[in-house]
């Protein structure tokens, strides 16, 4: 059986069923079966949109700038005692409302500051990182920014957040969008990737790598994760880790994973529906 044969069969075994007539395999209809397997897995998504500086109040989305923290509450700290990055915070009761994901509260995001940014490599559930729900911000409290100073401005190296934002921050604003799973989550390998043969990965990564691979957002809440490496959540323990609650990629001038990466939070939706968000996922990677 020729090269082209046998990717044929593989791919009717997939999609048709053994009984389908054979045909020529070409690049349009390994793509059209990727795109038809991409758009039977979506979900629902917002995408962020920076709007300026961020206003100094306890509300609102942003990256970095100041965090609110209720009177008699300290700024959370890694394990050794070492104070810990404030990296965003999303204002559910701004933005359009996302099935299975709060209508109110403030969730703000903190990672620790070495030269992981927290992460633990082994179980991305144990990072240096905390979650922190608030549902009221109207207790009496404070507005704190960033962690460290030198004179009058902030500095922060082990952290993605570029210097300048840590006392200003990004604002948020949200708009719906449908997002699609890519080719590096570990469904795809599942449903598709293990049934082509070398061939076809060849003609569809040469597909993949015309197109802008942050064309559907940079920044959102909700979507699939993406990866610049490889799917952590191949662990069959973390397959049902499948709701995003943050998904920051690298942006000039505000935030640096590693060599131009991305980072995200990740929750099980049983969890996200209990609004349990002690159960949170951390993880980045980078080029």
């Amino acid at each position: 059986m020729t090269a082209k044969r046998s990717l044929f069969a593989a791919l009717l075994a997939l999609f048709a069923g053994p009984q389908a007539d054979a045909g020529p395999v070409l690049q349009s209809e390994i793509i059209a079966r990727y795109e038809t397997w991409q758009a039977a897995n979506t979900l629902p998504a917002l995408e962020l949109v920076p709007a300026g500086q961020a206003p100094h109040t306890p509300n609102g989305s942003r990256i970095g700038g100041p965090v609110w923290l209720p009177d008699g509450e300290s700024w959370p700290v890694d394990a050794g005692g070492k104070r810990m990055t404030f990296l965003a915070q999303i204002d559910f009761a701004a933005l359009p409302p996302l099935p299975d994901y709060p209508t109110s509260g403030v969730l703000q995001f903190f990672i620790a500051r070495d030269d992981l940014y927290g992460l633990n490599f082994e179980n991305p559930q144990q990072g240096g990182f905390k979650v922190i729900f608030r549902e009221d911000l109207t207790t009496p409290g404070r507005l704190e920014t960033g962690p460290v100073t030198e004179g009058q401005r902030y500095v922060d190296d082990f952290s993605p957040l570029d210097p300048g934002i840590v006392p200003k921050g990004v604002a948020l604003t949200a708009q719906p969008f449908t997002h699609r799973p890519d080719i590096g989550v570990w469904q795809f390998h599942e449903a598709v990737g293990k049934h082509l043969d070398t061939a076809a990965h060849d003609a569809l990564y040469d597909h993949i790598n015309t197109l802008d691979p942050l064309k559907q957002s940079n920044w959102r809440v909700g979507g699939h994760p993406e990866f610049t490496q490889s799917d952590w959540r191949y662990e069959t323990a973390f397959r049902d880790v499948d709701r995003v609650l943050l998904h920051l990629w690298t942006s000039d001038g505000v935030l640096m994973w590693g060599d131009s990466g991305q980072g995200h939070f990740a929750i099980r939706r049983e969890d996200l529906l209990k609004r349990d968000f002690s159960k949170v996922f951390y993880n980045w990677d980078c080029y």
